[in-house]
């Protein structure tokens, strides 16, 4: 099995160690410690476009929902890995790497597999922005509903190889806006839809 989604998975696991340690705040006014997180954040962005919308919520309905969000926070530190298509030579060594990185850290492990060819996939890679349609390239959109589904499930990183690096912007760059982290490999993203990025599983 190559080293390379060892590597990778190992710089996963230092984002999540960075990210236990910042969630952990410490407010000096009331002595309290709270944990934060992307839902969290979340929440507190829609308690307050629904207060400019339709006026401020009431105080004890927000307090509620607040401390919900920060009870449920003690959950345990979720990753997503989102690999290229069913057969790809790099599954094996990407969840391989993943899955022990993932027993050694206590962290909760989400693999989606696209269910597309690994030539499907390549070709969809060679698409020119401005030609097609994401929701018509199955390669893309599968990739793009895992990222979803991975937030709506609470990841606190998702790790992806992906199929198409603008395609996927928009939805990286918006999994990021809510507090997850974005490791890449084998296919460069920008600046906004990623945090980390390693060159190849193969070849590190």
């Amino acid at each position: 099995i190559s080293k390379g989604g060892f590597l990778l998975a190992a710089l996963a696991a230092d984002v999540i160690r960075y990210l236990k340690r910042r969630k952990v705040m410490f407010d000096k006014k009331k002595g309290r410690c709270f944990r934060y997180s992307a839902g969290f954040c979340l929440t507190l962005c829609l308690t307050a476009g629904l207060a400019g919308c339709a006026g401020a919520p009431e105080a004890s309905n927000t307090q509620e929902s607040m401390k919900a969000e920060l009870m449920a926070e003690t959950k345990t530190p979720v990753i997503g890995l989102i690999l290229t298509s069913r057969d790809s030579g790099e599954n094996e060594s990407a969840a391989a790497g993943f899955e022990e990185m993932a027993q050694k850290e206590g962290v909760e492990l989400l693999i989606y597999t696209p269910d597309v060819s690994a030539e499907d996939a390549e070709q969809a890679g060679d698409l020119e922005t401005g030609t097609f349609a994401s929701c018509d390239v199955d390669p893309i959109e599968y990739q793009m509903l895992a990222v979803n589904e991975f937030v709506a499930e609470g990841a606190d990183v998702i790790a992806v190889h992906a199929n198409h690096p603008e395609a996927l912007e928009g939805v990286l760059a918006a999994a990021r806006g809510v507090g997850v982290q974005i490791c890449a490999w084998g296919c460069q993203l920008t600046e906004e839809s990623c945090d980390v990025y390693v060159l190849s599983l193969i070849h590190i």
